[in-house]
């Protein structure tokens, strides 16, 4: 941490040469192109917040930084005992007794009400930063400067998302409503009730055969991974041998319990950290990570620095969504599991993109208002949209706050909803010209030369455009529903 530290400052000295911030002021505009006018305003944003707003924004962060602190440090109980994140989403999918449930589910929100009021706090300092940038609230300011996404383009989209894939939400939303009822013989279903995988649900099956097949082979879903991406043609042994790429996958004490992929050096250093356990979700994490890792690697290390990236935080999440649904879309199991239950999770696929859309559409709507009426109760708010977006009308509780993306990625979410819709027009594209991505070895090639390769040297929608022949549009994601 101590070295990231260092580096960081030595980068922010460019910054604070107030000679340079001039001269870049300077520079027209309007006589540059649509990718360097870009660069310019990343650069003017880098010399704005070192010159004129760093302590504002080295305020944020430390306030942000203690909020994290109390968050991961707080070790969650049960009857006394200490749990795990890892043991709280495991009870809340398999356990059925409902007051080893409410158990699970209320250490959860006692992490949720330990930030609460932190996070309203640091909401309040967000918006008087992005008022004296010249906007409203600091969801709108993210949204522009740091994702160039215009608001009104984005409430379109959800806008027209939603109300395509209603009808299919609202049955799926009425057969798990009954399910459960049924199951736990009861019609008022509380919050700890829910996130339970019933025996008739074929991912449950299915975590049971990886499970017991772990006992032979502990690392069985990272060598499910590794099969995935070598059958695309990359070379995974490679990347871990030249160290290009960094693997820490399994839990232990004190670890981060979260799972993700960060860069040293686009081209050259990726890692990844997870918390695998042996089931679909964990297969579906290390293949999504892995998603992110193949792109920054296929940024080619010539290109100019502003260039040496993705081409946005949507791009590389369509890239990564689209790899982790490949245990649903591809047969990437068919060497362990009976086909009779590959056809089963398979059938789930539309199901899993409209609960991402209700979520994302929630979570989107949830993070906007908290920003825009700052003073409202989130837990307010929060119980509103989980009302509208899945129809659930419960108690109001801090479990928006035990979301990770409001505190670490304000605005952030909305990166994953637009990549649902790009990954679908990528996948589409790909399967008309490979079949099968994950049995045809040439993909990798592919994806370097005609997608990694770019960088950011193109915008998110041309670089779609330009890959798949087609302006960038819900269609795809519609169709595949």
């Amino acid at each position: 941490m101590q070295k990231f530290q260092v580096s960081q400052e030595k980068y922010y000295d460019i910054y604070r040469n107030k000679d340079m911030y001039n001269a870049f002021s300077q520079i027209d505009k309007t006589k540059l192109s649509k990718h360097d006018a870009k660069i310019l305003k990343d650069i003017l944003k880098e010399f704005d917040e070192v010159i004129n707003t760093g302590d504002d924004l080295k305020a944020l962060n430390n306030k942000e930084h203690e909020i994290s602190q109390k968050f991961n440090n707080y070790v969650m109980t049960i009857d006394g005992k200490d749990v795990s994140n890892a043991k709280i989403i495991s009870i809340l999918q398999s356990e059925t007794d409902p007051v080893l449930r409410k158990k699970a589910y209320n250490a959860k929100m006692k992490r949720g009400d330990l930030i609460a009021e932190d996070l309203r706090e640091l909401v309040n300092m967000r918006n008087a930063y992005a008022k004296k940038q010249g906007y409203d609230n600091y969801f709108d300011y993210m949204l522009k400067e740091t994702y160039n996404v215009e608001p009104e383009f984005l409430d379109n989209l959800l806008n027209q998302v939603y109300t395509k894939a209603k009808s299919k939400i609202k049955k799926i939303q009425k057969k798990n409503v009954e399910e459960l009822q049924k199951f736990y013989g009861t019609k008022n279903l509380e919050a700890y009730h829910w996130g339970l995988l019933l025996d008739s649900h074929p991912d449950k099956t299915v975590n049971e055969i990886i499970k017991e097949l772990s006992k032979e082979n502990p690392k069985i879903v990272e060598e499910i991974s590794r099969k995935t991406y070598e059958g695309m043609g990359f070379n995974v042994d490679e990347m871990l041998d030249t160290g290009k790429l960094t693997l820490d996958l399994y839990p232990r004490k004190n670890k981060n319990t979260h799972g993700f992929c960060f860069f040293i050096e686009y081209g050259k250093d990726a890692r990844i950290l997870a918390n695998l356990n042996n089931n679909i979700r964990s297969i579906d994490t290390l293949n999504h990570e892995m998603g992110h890792s193949v792109y920054t690697l296929g940024v080619p290390t010539d290109l100019q620095f502003f260039d040496r990236r993705d081409a946005s935080p949507a791009m590389t999440e369509a890239i990564a969504m689209m790899m982790g649904d490949l245990v649903r879309t591809e047969d990437i199991l068919k060497d362990y599991i009976p086909d009779k239950n590959l056809k089963g999770i398979k059938k789930l696929f539309s199901t899993d993109e409209c609960d991402f859309i209700t979520k994302s559409s929630m979570l989107i709507e949830f993070e906007r208002e908290m920003y825009k009426n700052p003073d409202k109760d989130p837990a307010q708010i929060w119980k509103e949209k989980k009302l509208k977006y899945k129809n659930r009308d419960e108690n109001p509780d801090n479990e928006w706050a035990t979301i990770p993306h409001f505190l670490t990625h304000p605005a952030y979410y909305q990166n994953y909803f637009r990549a649902t819709l790009m990954k679908a027009q990528i996948y589409n594209h790909l399967t008309s010209k490979f079949g099968n991505i994950t049995e045809n070895n040439a993909v990798a090639d592919y994806l370097n030369k005609e997608f990694f390769s770019y960088g950011a040297t193109l915008d998110e929608y041309d670089l779609i455009k330009q890959f798949t022949g087609k302006e960038f549009s819900a269609d795809d994601f519609v169709k595949n529903l």
